[in-house]
């Protein structure tokens, strides 16, 4: 950072409003109206307390479809922005804001479920211009045999699909689960693993799991996580759920430009850097184990990211 950018740098953050953004961004992306709607500031306001930490490299924002979500940034100028951000983060967000948070992670995920209720026959057709299970799948099953895992572990596979790689995981684990928002793709999933006693499938989310108390030893999220309405808010439930030295264990797009995927099989955002997951992971407790790259059709990149509960 050059010399006369510094002021404009820490004078980005001088104002609480501005503070108060950066620590709501800490729990995952948002759109102007959402923040403006979080910290009860008019959206004219917002946008320009949002250009002033945009400019000063304090946020990124990206566009999702029609709308573009902010981010905090995932650099580190100056060696301090990334502790300036785990400060905010060890303190409470006021519980208004919480309530409305829960507001918006509901409506996301209810227009989720709902675009599976309706479109699973297209999604199945359209997604096939992306990635199947057998792009991905046996070398996202050589690397979970490569970390050799005891077979007595419980593990999660979050929305398992059409339950292959739930059937996979039944042959190598003696207590399964795998949890889905729609019934319609549980009961596909069911009907690949309905000679497996040890499996448990589950509607709900990992959000309902914490409620009870549930604890795995790994847990699996296999092209899920863009579907997602809140991903770090998922990696920071996961953190919760595994036992310590658990996996995480992350397969899913990285960032592409292909806006037809959202109108045309329901994703929520279009992949992921590298660097994203990482961020998040490591925001959380999660120590970073290893990266593949397992896939690459049609212009989309497929990647495992392997994180270990620390």
């Amino acid at each position: 950072m050059k010399t006369e950018h510094i002021p404009s740098f820490f004078k980005a953050i001088s104002d609480a409003t501005r503070l108060a953004v950066l620590q709501v961004l800490g729990t995952g992306a948002y759109g102007v109206l959402e923040l403006s709607d979080l910290l009860d500031v008019k959206q004219s306001g917002m946008s320009h307390h949002l250009k002033v930490l945009a400019k000063a490299g304090w946020v990124d924002s990206r566009r999702e479809g029609n709308s573009i979500y902010y981010r905090r940034s995932l650099g580190d100028a100056l060696g301090v922005q990334q502790r300036i951000f785990r400060e905010l983060d060890s303190n409470p967000l006021p519980k208004s804001v919480r309530i409305q948070q829960q507001q918006i992670r509901e409506e996301r995920l209810n227009a989720a479920r709902q675009f599976f209720v309706e479109h699973t026959e297209e999604f199945e057709l359209h997604q096939e211009r992306i990635v199947l299970f057998e792009h991905y799948g046996p070398e996202a099953l050589q690397l979970l045999d490569s970390l050799d895992r005891p077979r007595q572990q419980r593990v999660l596979e979050v929305g398992p699909g059409k339950g292959e790689f739930l059937k996979a995981l039944s042959q190598r684990f003696d207590q399964v689960v795998g949890i889905d928002i729609s019934p319609v793709m549980l009961e596909q999933a069911g009907e690949q693993v309905k000679d497996a006693a040890n499996v448990t499938l589950l509607e709900g989310s990992t959000e309902s799991l914490l409620t009870q108390g549930a604890q795995f030893d790994v847990i699996i999220y296999n092209m899920v996580l863009h579907h997602v309405p809140m991903p770090e808010s998922e990696i920071a439930q996961c953190a919760k759920l595994l036992n310590p030295n658990g996996l995480l264990i992350i397969t899913d797009l990285c960032h592409h430009d292909q806006e037809w995927a959202r109108e045309q099989c329901g994703d929520q955002w279009l992949g992921f850097e590298p660097e994203e997951l990482h961020q998040w992971a490591k925001r959380h407790g999660f120590d970073h184990d290893q990266t593949r790259f397992l896939a690459l059709r049609n212009g989309f990149q497929v990647q495992t990211q392997v994180y270990r509960n620390a």
